[in-house]
């Protein structure tokens, strides 16, 4: 960016976009939990509470150093972070890479009910249950790289201080 535009990110992210967030974020969830109910139960439970931690760990190791701890982000975590956890450092933000490792917890969440799914159709075929089986592949490769390339980076003032998710979304830079 050249010194005669000025950033505009957003304070707080509106409304329409954290509930797109949530809305995609949160269907692979349900999505594996039916997948791993139609396998047993317990197994449903088991990723209910994987989820659960899967998303304690983005506001202990993320939120809670963002320049929108307190605030809307896109996905509203900022202000939720505040409520259970005390802020933390912005430079620790800031100083933190984000490698695969990082995503392995994260891609489990994916890859478990995908697991489950190809069980499921491997046993008794139904286009309901690969529609499931797809879906978390659809987000990772198209979802993800939509929600936040073009609409929560793109804005993230967080981004401006630094990022590792923008940098590993973003083709170009501010």
């Amino acid at each position: 960016m050249n010194n005669q535009q000025q950033f505009k990110g957003y304070e707080c992210y509106p409304l329409w976009s954290v509930l797109l967030d949530n809305l995609i974020s949160y269907s692979v969830y349900a999505a594996g939990i039916y997948l791993l109910f139609l396998v047993h139960p317990v197994a449903a439970g088991i990723f209910f509470i994987y989820a659960l931690y899967l998303e304690w760990s983005i506001y202990k190791e993320g939120c809670i150093h963002c320049y929108y701890y307190g605030r809307i982000c896109h996905s509203g975590k900022g202000a939720l972070a505040k409520l259970f956890f005390k802020q933390g450092s912005a430079k620790a933000f800031t100083e933190r890479t984000v490698g695969l490792k990082d995503f392995i917890p994260q891609l489990l969440g994916s890859v478990i009910p995908i697991a489950a799914g190809i069980y499921l159709l491997i046993i008794n075929f139904s286009w309901i249950i690969l529609g499931l089986t797809l879906w978390p592949v659809i987000i990772w490769f198209l979802g993800n790289p939509i929600v936040f390339g073009k609409l929560a980076c793109p804005h993230c003032r967080q981004a401006e201080i630094c990022c590792p998710v923008y940098k590993m979304f973003s083709k170009g830079s501010k």
